[in-house]
């Protein structure tokens, strides 16, 4: 998946998504740790007769498909070709023994039969509901996509019911959000709806059952189509106030549109940045850095070489090679050390690499400044005081000073995700039960509810 953090430093720490082969007589499900060195990477291979899957739990990715090039009774050999990703296995005991290759790379992954075992999420909305559901297909002709969702419908909604157009973060989403089996646009729906509030969450292009382009579309792409679902609701749909409910990269969409002309009434931005997107990739490649065990100055001299590197790819976005004098300049002293060298060699990869990442390239270019001033709705902006990809330190401040009128919160304790966190970091995600924190939810109803 595509997210706000881990962009440069992924390559680094060997992040990867995997896919698994099929095979006859080992049916079940298979899981196994790759040894990253300063932490592990857990994978779960889901293997019966026609089918392979892969889960990558640590990274929220799920049902991975598989590529056979080799099946036996007692070993296997597949590849991911998209990702120059190759494992190869046999089946001794109990276990599978055998070694992950990615390019040069090349580690020990031996699979244990997995456990399964169910996570608690005690949040998760189960029936049955005092309200409505109906699902809905909306076209977006000029962006070539279909967006399907799910539209929830309070008890006695009339022509004045307020409704939300839910926007989910980067990557691709379903229409509940779902990231380690958290489903937190399904736990505000839920709560929204049984106080008297409508919704719209909905697959993203090229996610379930939506259609569309994902690999060449921007976050404007995006925007489009959370726009062309507003609009159609506000013309099919009898309810009073639309607004747009965004998290993350959807957060930025609700500034995108809260500052047109054919605007929604009232917009909410959870975890959504106020600066611009090289800035906050700086960042997360700085906290990437420092977990795995980087001194503080080294890390922050490496956030001020990325940021130049990006500034400067913007500018130059067909650069082919980089001298030696150019890259001192953007990264002084970088052949002090293996490490600074080995970070050097990253920074020299995102200058030459092609700029055919659309989302990436408009990501780190775009300003919110501008829509955030343009901004004369209300407006309820929402920070973790302990969100580590969207950091309040650096938003809070510029968010309140260009949204004039907008109602600005920092809540204590909260991770990106709106959890209840110890470090707020990525990897903690997963082991919380928490889905999304209640004062967060009764505020978002309590600021849909006061807009007249």
């Amino acid at each position: 998946m595509r997210k706000l953090f881990d962009y440069l430093i992924i390559s680094l720490m060997l992040v990867v998504s995997l896919s698994a082969c099929r095979a006859q007589t080992i049916e079940g499900s298979w899981e196994g740790k790759l040894n990253l060195g300063n932490r592990s990477l857990k994978l779960v291979f889901h293997i019966s007769p026609g089918k392979i899957i892969m889960d990558s739990p640590d990274q929220g990715v799920k049902s991975i498909d598989c590529e056979t090039i080799f099946l036996s009774d007692d070993s296997l050999n597949l590849t991911v070709k998209k990702l120059g990703v190759a494992y190869s296995g046999s089946l001794k005991g109990d276990s599978i023994t055998g070694t992950f290759n990615q390019g040069p790379v090349k580690l020990p992954l031996n699979l244990s039969k997995s456990e399964n075992k169910k996570t608690n999420r005690p949040q998760t909305p189960q029936p049955p509901f005092p309200y409505q559901t109906k699902e809905i297909s909306i076209n977006n002709v000029k962006g070539g996509s279909t967006l399907v969702g799910t539209l929830t419908i309070p008890e006695d909604a009339g022509s004045s019911t307020p409704i939300v157009v839910m926007v989910t973060g980067s990557g691709q989403q379903n229409r509940d959000e779902e990231l380690f089996e958290h489903k937190p646009f399904a736990v505000i729906a839920d709560y929204l709806a049984r106080n008297g509030i409508a919704s719209f969450r909905y697959d993203d292009r090229g996610v379930g059952k939506s259609t569309g382009d994902i690999l060449n579309s921007t976050t404007a792409d995006f925007a489009e189509d959370a726009a062309t679902v507003m609009n159609w609701i506000r013309e099919n749909e009898r309810f009073g106030k639309i607004g747009i409910l965004g998290h993350s990269e959807g957060g930025l969409i609700a500034y995108m549109l809260g500052a047109k002309s054919d605007r929604p009434d009232f917009i909410i931005s959870i975890a959504g940045p106020s600066i611009q997107g090289k800035e906050i990739i700086a960042w997360q490649n700085k906290v990437a850095l420092m977990k795995s065990g980087v001194s503080e100055p080294e890390a922050e001299k490496f956030r001020n070489a990325i940021a130049k590197v990006f500034e400067y790819r913007l500018k130059t976005p067909e650069c082919n090679s980089i001298d030696d004098e150019k890259l001192e300049e953007f990264y002084p002293g970088y052949k002090s050390s293996a490490l600074t060298i080995n970070l050097a060699a990253q920074l020299k990869s995102v200058l030459t690499a092609k700029a055919d990442n659309y989302w990436m390239m408009y990501f780190l270019g775009y300003d919110p400044a501008k829509d955030l001033k343009s901004l004369k709705i209300p407006a309820f902006i929402i920070y973790g005081e302990k969100d580590t990809q969207v950091p309040p330190s650096l938003n809070y401040d510029l968010a309140t000073q260009l949204a004039h009128q907008a109602k600005v919160v920092t809540y204590p304790g909260l991770n990106h995700m709106m959890q209840h966190a110890i470090t707020g970091n990525v990897e903690e995600y997963k082991i919380l039960e928490e889905t999304f924190s209640q004062e967060v939810l009764a505020d978002i109803t309590s600021f849909i509810q006061s807009i007249k």
